[in-house]
């Protein structure tokens, strides 16, 4: 990989874009898999991957840069949405939507639900353009980064999330990580990836383990549904009237936060399984250290939601580095993106930019279409979806939480997932009722296996040697950077 091959690429994008915007058809379906992914970005339990999943079949049978650009477009528009139930109902649409949770829904309960969705949709956008740009322009520098981390440094990123997770998500740090311990206790349950041993396996489902979806919508979902049945006269969302618009006095007053988070996003975004989940983290917890408003975050900050919303688009571009110049995915979409051209006989990896020219400048353009479109879309229907979000909660809970049990159901299609969000439903509530933070436990449960599988890895590889794993340089930073996380929040809650 050299800087040759990427110039060629740049000078390749006019011609690129000029073919593609020149298809009726292919803008017709980005546009559809645009509102696609916004809806089922929106839809608690139904997941991009899950979309993907069940359209790949469709994809094969149309033309390579269309079925590329509907799988993309679903991807961008449910990363782009999946802040809005997390402003609107408290209750992210997708896993990387947890951060927005902590500023985004005090906002709509201080009657402030537009311009939140407004900061959420205009960060996204922002960090889905500027991050595909990024990932483009530093696609070298960040590919000899990625060849460089190992086991080690995986977990360590996943460690670095849940530690950050873990502080910044309530008001006390030590609750946050007992809440990411539960998280990671969970993630041990089942069959271990390395001896196939079964851990906690007293049943047949319990060998399976536990699902992700089931937990997100019983700790979130759920334990929403069961503290509003609680209230003798639940709280309502005000939503104002009028279209959510791209608001360039926004950006413009958090060009800064934006740019930050989407530097953090790319480069966090190449660890395979943990970017998405840990990058809207750190970027959130980089910008609540700089503001001159630090303490308003967590009460119902705007550039909170921008820095969440702009780092979990942005890892798209960041999970493109492994995904083309590795073949290895960067994330669930990005899995289905390679399954995508392997069917069109588009082959990821260190030869792809020789052996197809223009192909990089043809996925960035269709990321930056999709982009457009996704905004586009919140602009005609955000008046309808801010209206049915802001229903009375008495109304609107119990249909979430039926669309859960389907989102569960759909997770495995066996009873055993059902019966799982209503447990992490309950184990929720309680922990709610406790002011323990829930975003650590999902963190926890969404990376707790990978991170135990990389640890373990690591320690088999470096048994001979333990101290050699110790001193790898990007591992160094990390250890350091997660010591200072820890030491820090102490300090800090200590001085409250």
């Amino acid at each position: 990989m050299n800087w040759s091959i990427i110039i060629q690429e740049w000078k390749l994008l006019p011609a690129v874009a000029l073919e593609i915007v020149s298809s009726p058809v292919l803008l017709v379906t980005i546009a559809l898999g645009g509102v696609l992914g916004m809806t089922v970005g929106m839809l608690p339990g139904i997941s991009a991957v899950m979309a993907m999943s069940l359209l790949i079949g469709f994809v094969f049978r149309v033309p390579t840069e269309i079925g590329l650009g509907l799988l993309i477009a679903i991807y961008v528009g449910a990363m782009a949405s999946g802040g809005v139930t997390a402003i609107m109902v408290n209750i992210p649409g997708t896993p990387a939507a947890a951060a927005t949770v902590m500023d985004g829904f005090p906002l709509a309960k201080q009657g402030r639900a537009k311009e939140a969705v407004e900061a959420s949709f205009s960060g996204s956008f922002m960090g889905e353009i500027l991050g595909e740009f990024t990932t483009l322009l530093l696609l070298p520098f960040i590919a000899v980064i990625a060849l460089k981390l190992g086991d080690w440094e995986i977990f360590l990123v996943a460690l670095l999330g849940i530690t950050l997770a873990g502080a910044l998500a309530g008001k006390n740090p030590l609750k946050g990580w007992i809440s990411a311990l539960l998280g990671l206790i969970v993630a041990m349950v089942g069959m271990e990836d390395i001896w196939a041993y079964p851990r906690f396996g007293y049943t047949p489902e319990l060998v399976r383990g536990f699902t992700f979806v089931p937990a997100l919508i019983g700790l979130f979902g759920l334990s929403e549904v069961f503290t509003v049945l609680r209230q003798s006269r639940p709280y309502q969302i005000v939503g104002e009237g009028g279209r959510v618009l791209v608001n360039f006095r926004l950006i413009k007053q958090n060009i800064v936060t934006i740019v930050r988070s989407v530097l953090v996003a790319v480069g966090i975004g190449i660890v395979p399984g943990v970017g998405e989940s840990a990058a809207c983290w750190v970027s959130y917890d980089m910008a609540r250290r700089r503001s001159k408003r630090k303490d308003h975050f967590g009460q119902g900050e705007v550039e909170g939601v921008i820095a969440a919303e702009s780092a979990n688009s942005a890892t798209s571009g960041g999970a493109l580095i492994p995904s083309l110049v590795f073949g290895i995915p960067g994330s669930g979409p990005t899995a289905i993106l390679i399954a995508g051209m392997f069917m069109y006989g588009i082959r990821p990896g260190p030869l792809l930019m020789i052996e197809n020219p223009g192909f990089v400048a043809e996925i960035v353009i269709l990321f930056w279409l999709a982009a457009i479109a996704t905004r586009a879309g919140a602009v005609l229907i955000s008046p309808y979806f801010i209206r049915i979000l802001s229903s009375p909660r008495e109304v609107l809970l119990p249909i979430a939480g039926a669309l859960g049990v389907l989102g569960a159901w759909a997770a495995g299609f066996t009873l055993f997932d059902v019966y799982a969000m209503f447990a992490f439903g309950v184990v929720g509530f309680i922990l709610r009722q406790r002011d323990f933070p829930l975003a650590p436990m999902v963190l926890g449960i969404l990376v707790g296996r990978l991170a135990d599988t990389s640890l373990r890895r690591a320690l088999l590889t470096y048994s001979s040697d333990i101290g050699e794993m110790l001193i790898r340089p990007i591992g160094m930073v990390l250890m350091a950077a997660v010591l200072l996380t820890v030491i820090s929040q102490i300090r800090a809650y200590t001085r409250k």
